[in-house]
This record gives C-alpha cells, structure tokens and sequence, in this order.
C-alpha cells in the first residue's frame, strides 16, 4: 500500500488485485473488501473482483464513523449511492486515498447558475485510460427551455475549450 498505514488484504484476496495497483483498502463486514486501486474503487474478495467503479463515475464518498459506513454518491444521480460497512474505523488512509483518486480524475471545472436557480457544472474528467471528456451534472430542477440549452451548451464549450479539447 502506497499510504503504509491501515488494515492489510488477505493473500486470497491480494491475488485478484495484483493488476489494478492497489494504494489503500479497507475491510467490509460481509468479509469482502473496499479496495482504492489507480483506476477505480473495486469492491473485492476472495473469488474476485465483485464490483468495479472507474473514478470517473464517483461524484464523492463520506465517512460516518458513528455507522463505520462509506456511502459512495455517483455522478449519474439516478444510480444508488453505494454504502460500505467497514470492519474497523481505521480507514484514514483508505478515505484519504479515495478523495485522492476522485479529485485527480477532475481536470478543470465551470459552472453557471440556470434562471430557475440550478447549479449546471461542467467537468473535464480523465478516464482510466487517460482520455479527456466533459461531464454534466446538475443540481436543481432544469426546466429544458432554449434559454437554458444555451446556457448550458455555453458552459460546456467553456469547459471543453479551457483544456484544448474540440468545441
């Protein structure tokens, strides 16, 4: 682990993760584990990897220590928050990690405030292969008129042109 603190993985489990650079994890209840790898947060155990979520997808993860429970938010809001029950509540270096992992596939960030008073953000974000894209979210209702497609439209372009990619 790159942190050097924090609960160590069983060898049956370490075995799946060799490929996905492991730098921080954190033990489950149900006997699996949280693991933060280089490119996604894998949820595993010891007959393999049980789930996948390249950093991309994370919107962010909060730690409740009364509950020794992660909940994970996504970018798509209509995706299920997912929550992790930690064994123990020694998960600095797994939440450290986690926010790490999060923050460096963001890039660059804009925003705009719609007439109705959403939040739209406009995030250029790196996928695991490194590739640029643009991601939209919003926070608020978004009533789909054209003033608000420009608006939009605009935001993304901004996003977009800041770090070279097409417009």
């Amino acid at each position: 682990m790159i942190f050097g603190r924090g609960p160590r993985l069983p060898s049956d489990v370490a075995v799946h993760l060799k490929p996905f650079g492991t730098l921080a994890v954190a033990e489950l209840t149900d006997g699996g584990w949280a693991v933060v790898s280089t490119g996604a947060l894998l949820i595993a155990d010891a007959s393999g990897i049980r789930a996948r979520h390249p950093w991309h997808t994370v919107q962010h993860g909060r730690w409740d220590g009364a509950m020794h429970q992660f909940t994970v938010t996504w970018v798509d809001g209509a995706q299920r928050p997912l929550a992790l029950t930690t064994a123990t509540d020694e998960v600095e270096s797994f939440a450290t990690a986690l926010r790490e992992r999060v923050q460096s596939s963001v890039v660059h960030t804009e925003t705009a405030q719609t007439t109705t008073g959403a939040l739209v953000r406009a995030q250029i974000r790196r996928d695991e292969d490194g590739s640029l894209f643009s991601q939209l979210t919003a926070q608020g209702e978004l009533v789909g008129d054209d003033d608000e497609r420009r608006l939009i439209d605009a935001l993304e372009r901004r996003a977009r042109a800041a770090v070279g990619l097409p417009t």
